[in-house]
């Protein structure tokens, strides 16, 4: 006697509950989607289509021109000059935050023992504050009338800048770079300080017994363990680097002489302050597209880890 196969009846039964799950998920998903394609979606499609016209604020006429608008990107210093300045504040942003979280999480996970805690929640404040704040109060220490640094500095014997540590374009972009530096190193350093809290210390005691310390269980061990955290936080500051807009907004506004321009305040003043709508969309395509490949690429190296 033949007995029918068990699966078809029982996946039978599977289905419509499936399928009931599938509907679930959909309606719960449905408020996050509608979120990203009124805010996320459809801007980014319209910025596409305006880079290929010339348009302003003040105007209902689109003119279109074509690729005009990156042609004219590819031939203006100031717009080479943002990338330029954007390129810095992405290296210097890796090696200050990226390398300054690996050294604060290294010294709190093997280095103090007592109150690591309380240093963790002070070094890791500034990322709770936001970039308009920051922003403000640094500019208030930086102050060459008021400031506490420029008293610090006179009673070190030293001269301050004679234009501001804000004013000086020599030294403009360094400043931007240390406030950034200060707000977002908590963050690296919680992030790396997980992934070393992760490594098995079973891994360190064989290693210690086969005579494997200090440096060579650090490159043996440690650095393979946290190789894929130092990936994501280099990534997640490379992308904030070339997003970089409102700590440079609200300090320079991209001066003085364009020397903090970065590719945000570039694309706000021709949009807003010379109303160039379609040359401001095409740098923002461009921006786009950069922060779009360095995500691709944060998932692609995300999923080998």
């Amino acid at each position: 006697m033949a007995f029918p196969p068990m699966s078809t009846p029982v996946a039978a039964m599977k289905r419509p509950a499936l399928r009931a799950d599938n509907v679930s998920a959909s309606a719960m998903m449905a408020p996050a989607l509608i979120l990203v394609g009124v805010f996320i979606l459809i801007p980014a499609v319209v910025a596409v289509i305006g880079s290929f016209f010339d348009f302003s604020m003040t105007s209902s006429s689109w003119t279109f021109v074509g690729g005009a608008n990156y042609r004219h990107a590819a031939t203006d210093p100031l717009f080479w000059l943002a990338i330029s300045n954007n390129i810095f504040i992405v290296i210097g942003s890796v090696i200050s935050q990226v390398g300054g979280g690996a050294i604060l999480a290294a010294i709190l996970d093997r280095g103090i023992r007592r109150g690591s805690v309380v240093y963790r929640t002070i070094i890791f404040m500034p990322v709770v504050i936001s970039s308009i704040a920051v922003a403000f109060v640094w500019m208030l220490i930086l102050d060459p009338n008021v400031g506490p640094l420029n008293a610090i500095v006179k009673t070190l014997g030293l001269t301050p800048p004679r234009l501001g540590w804000l004013g000086d374009p020599s030294i403009s972009l360094w400043m931007l770079l240390l406030i950034a530096a200060w707000q977002n190193v908590g963050f690296q350093m919680m992030l790396i300080l997980a992934g070393l809290q992760a490594i098995p210390k079973e891994n360190y005691e064989a290693a210690s017994l086969d005579g494997a310390r200090g440096l060579t269980a650090f490159w043996y061990i440690t650095l393979p363990g946290i190789r894929n955290v130092l990936v994501l936080a280099t990534l997640i500051t490379v992308i904030g680097g070339f997003k970089v807009f409102d700590l440079v907004f609200v300090t320079t506004g991209g001066g003085p002489a364009n020397a903090t321009q970065v590719l945000g305040t570039y694309t706000y003043t021709q949009a807003f302050a010379f109303g160039n709508m379609g040359y401001a969309n095409a740098m923002a395509v461009v921006l786009l597209v950069t922060a779009a490949l360095l995500g691709w690429l944060q998932v692609r190296l995300s999923h080998r880890a």
